[in-house]
């Protein structure tokens, strides 16, 4: 029969075991680096807000990425998985964006989240493609039906990151048919009436 004594002693050695276990978990983070891409999965918020902001990042050269609605750059070279996760989560309850945020951060390609581009204006069938590795801008809107009757492709814009980017997409063998990343935005413009596909 266990005594007091006994249970007591048993109750720290559980404690202590649990404990050690804990840091062992945290030791076995790795520290996030510049140029380092994860990936970010979030729940608990509306469905189209979590399908916009579950997604590839790459910490940028200064060590910062740039989420959906924070207005700051967020400071993330240093810091461990978990601890960047906690930190995204209270972002977005500080700016009151979200009240219940739900970060899981993976590092690799191991999660399975699908990354996309967006194919907007003048093509067939505008939407969204899926990234596979090598997809290029006219790949891109290919899969969306190709350019309508009054696409202009000679100035389609390309944003990546806030930027903005015109390139010629009239002959396929043109240098600036370029490999597309996560979350770009391919926007084919209406060519004018009478001034040809150029204007």
């Amino acid at each position: 029969m266990l005594t007091a004594q006994h249970i007591v002693v048993r109750i720290f050695a559980m404690a202590l075991f649990s404990s050690i276990g804990i840091g062992a978990v945290c030791a076995q983070e790795p520290q996030l680096e510049n140029g380092q891409s994860f990936l970010l999965r979030l729940a608990g918020v509306p469905a189209d807000d979590q399908a916009s902001i579950s997604q590839t990042y790459t910490i940028s050269n200064a060590g910062t990425i740039k989420l959906l609605y924070l207005e700051e750059e967020m400071s993330v070279s240093g810091l461990r998985p978990s601890e960047l996760a906690r930190k995204i989560e209270t972002a977005y309850k500080a700016a009151e964006i979200f009240t219940k945020p739900n970060i899981t951060i993976t590092l690799g390609e191991a999660s399975g989240i699908q990354r996309y581009a967006s194919i907007l204006g003048q093509v067939k069938s505008p939407g969204t493609v899926g990234i596979v590795p090598g997809l290029t801008m006219l790949d891109a809107i290919a899969r969306c039906g190709g350019f309508n009757p009054f696409a202009n492709s000679k100035k389609v814009k390309l944003t990546r990151g806030g930027k903005a980017t015109y390139h010629d997409l009239s002959q396929t063998t043109n240098k600036d048919n370029i490999k597309i990343s996560s979350n770009d935005i391919i926007t084919v413009p209406q060519r004018r009436l009478f001034g040809g596909n150029g204007d």
